[in-house]
């Protein structure tokens, strides 16, 4: 474990499978926040080791959003000691109900010691966070945004130019259209977005960060899939092709390891 006086404060982005996972670490001068889990025990494992590897401080876990990719790590983390979990109003409600309709969702071999008991992996929420609450890390003061789109209630995070938007932003492959997606809501989503102030890049749930024009092109291809869904007969061809591929990522690199954004 790294000793707490030697920690540096900053952003960190810790990629893992399944699913190529982004977790965020924000490290300041008193607490450390982990934004999203994992799919279960193991790969929450892991990420908490990369993070012991860069700061002893007591850790805070924020889930932006209620997928088994995101939040079913949870209940390792807090048999590890972790005691603070935050999330949204709406994660707090339905987080139950999510457990019970994806846990056969998760891959069986990353995650073989996952509860039969989906209830096993509700964590109760400590503090309900939504738009314009602040988490102070002492010295590190973090933002809190809710939009929705990507499902219900997604929370986004911002520190400083960085913004942490969970899945309301995917590079390295087309975004997710679950049951719970709101096309046209999430495109305005990612419009009200860009008229943050002071923003420079974008730390996405999976791939790479990202620059404002980025954000802007999924805006408007995530337009055309809502259009095209509202009119079939008159929608863009190319970006439904584009958007309508199976759930996979592109090949990562450095998986498991800590890298320093800002």
């Amino acid at each position: 474990m790294t000793d707490s006086s030697a920690q540096q404060t900053g952003i960190y982005v810790i990629t893992t499978d399944p699913a190529a996972l982004n977790s965020y670490l924000v490290v300041g001068t008193d607490k450390a926040l982990l934004v999203d889990t994992g799919s279960g025990p193991r790969q929450s494992q892991r990420i908490l080791t990369a993070v012991r590897g860069i700061t002893g401080l007591p850790i805070a876990v924020v889930n932006t959003h209620d997928h088994w990719d995101h939040f079913f790590g949870n209940a390792h983390l807090r048999s590890e000691g972790i005691e603070d979990f935050f999330a949204s109003e709406r994660f707090a409600q339905d987080q139950a109900a999510s457990a019970w309709l994806q846990l056969a969702e998760v891959p069986a071999a990353d995650e073989p010691e996952l509860p039969a008991d989906p209830t096993e992996l509700v964590v109760k929420t400590t503090r309900i966070i939504g738009r314009g609450d602040t988490i102070d890390l002492g010295g590190t003061e973090v933002t809190v945004h809710e939009y929705c789109g990507h499902t219900e209630s997604d929370l986004v995070l911002q520190v400083a130019d960085a913004l942490i938007v969970g899945d309301l932003i995917e590079e390295g492959a087309p975004p997710q259209f679950g049951d719970d997606a709101l096309p046209s809501a999430w495109a305005q989503s990612l419009r009200e977005i860009l008229t943050i102030d002071g923003l420079s890049v974008f730390c996405p749930g999976h791939g790479q960060p990202v620059d404002r024009a980025f954000v802007q092109t999924q805006a408007d291809d995530i337009a055309a899939v809502a259009a095209q869904l509202a009119d079939p007969e008159g929608g863009d061809a190319e970006v439904s092709t584009r958007q309508a591929q199976p759930f996979m990522y592109l090949p990562t690199t450095g998986i498991g390891e800590a890298k320093r954004i800002r």
